[in-house]
């Protein structure tokens, strides 16, 4: 049979995050199709984690399609921490994977062409290593901003939060983007604002709680599930300006221009301030909340995303007053992200090399 650029990707992915948990690739991939490659000896279950890890002649396959090139040179894992921990970068790499963005780079300078993500723990036992111990799992460029991305669970413990800052900023240096941002990703909302909005602690030293960092940060801060839901997300984020063009796109002929006086705002939706909430940059809204009340003018107006609205914000703001909340069409989505707006759709044509050629993979042995 002829490997189709999907199969290619699916390889990559593996080749990229070494473990991927089988409900994780198979939201992006269909069992059929890992059933074929796997039948065709390119990638297997590890045996301890039940996760799919490419095989070596699944690398060798890469190897020889790509030439040796753009192909990250790690270790596989093999303790226990350090396989949970690819786990959950798998699911952020798949999540950016299904919303389009690049997620096959291997360095850091590969992020000028947005949108596309750098997962520096590839990069890590190659020599110097310029991310030291730090817990930043991606480095994201979308729509002229640049993420550093972690994972948060409840328990996940402290963090020297002044280093990672250090890290992410001094790395991101050559880029020379407008903006920067961090990014909270995992499971369930529940679980990250378990983690971040959890009471004050006793600082440890310089180690201090996600919580803690949650409420110092300084820059922007956005929460992301990995997921369907997710994966549109990223995809609105990755545009540039995304927070005008949707609410333009939403509003319509109802759209005005947000008050000087609101600089928390998008817009202003019948008199009442609107935000675009699309991307769940919590503190945004309940700093728009605050200033809101304070010069009368509420409850504030949010859109969202349906499973954003249902997960978070219509406990926190609809029900509790503070906001009105609505949900973002599928024909806003739709004209503002392309035809392609739900996400991206897999490419069954035939993969070719660098040369042209197309690759074969041996006929699969069946019972």
């Amino acid at each position: 049979m002829l490997l189709s650029v999907h199969d290619m990707d699916l390889l990559r992915l593996l080749q990229w995050c070494r473990f991927i948990a089988p409900a994780t690739l198979e939201a992006a991939f269909t069992k059929a199709e890992i059933a074929n490659l796997a039948g065709a000896g390119y990638l297997k279950k590890h045996a301890r984690s039940g996760a799919y890890v490419l095989t070596g002649r699944g690398a060798r396959l890469l190897d020889d399609a790509f030439e040796g090139h753009t192909l990250p040179q790690v270790q596989r894992a093999y303790r226990e921490t350090d396989i949970q921990r690819r786990l959950y970068i798998a699911r952020l790499a798949v999540t950016a994977f299904r919303a389009g963005i690049n997620v096959f780079t291997t360095g850091i300078e590969e992020l000028h062409q947005e949108p596309a993500l750098f997962l520096p723990s590839n990069s890590r036992g190659r020599g110097a290593n310029p991310w030291a111990n730090t817990r930043i799992a991606a480095v994201a460029a979308l729509g002229g901003t640049a993420y550093a991305v972690h994972h948060v669970r409840p328990g996940i413990g402290r963090l020297l939060f002044s280093d990672e800052l250090s890290a992410f900023t001094r790395n991101i240096s050559p880029l020379r983007v407008p903006a920067q941002a961090f990014l909270f990703f995992g499971d369930s909302y529940g679980e990250l604002l378990a983690e971040l909005e959890q009471g004050g602690e006793p600082d440890a030293g310089r180690l201090i709680s996600y919580g803690e960092a949650y409420r110092r940060l300084r820059l922007p801060a956005h929460l992301l599930t990995c997921g369907g839901a997710g994966a549109l997300q990223l995809r609105i984020m990755a545009r540039p300006g995304y927070r005008e063009g949707l609410t333009r796109i939403a509003l319509k002929s109802r759209y005005a221009p947000p008050p000087e006086e609101l600089p928390q705002c998008d817009a202003l939706f019948d008199g009442a301030p609107f935000l675009l909430a699309a991307d769940m940059d919590l503190r945004r809204i309940d700093a728009a909340v605050d200033a809101a009340r304070e010069r009368r003018c509420g409850p504030i107006v949010l859109a969202a995303l349906e499973a954003q609205a249902e997960a978070v914000l219509y406990a926190r703001y609809r029900d509790t007053g503070k906001a009105r909340v609505f949900t973002l069409t599928d024909a806003a989505l739709k004209e503002f992200l392309g035809a392609e707006g739900a996400g991206r759709g897999p490419s069954q044509l035939p993969f070719t090399t660098a040369k042209g050629e197309v690759i074969h993979a041996p006929l699969i042995k069946t019972h």
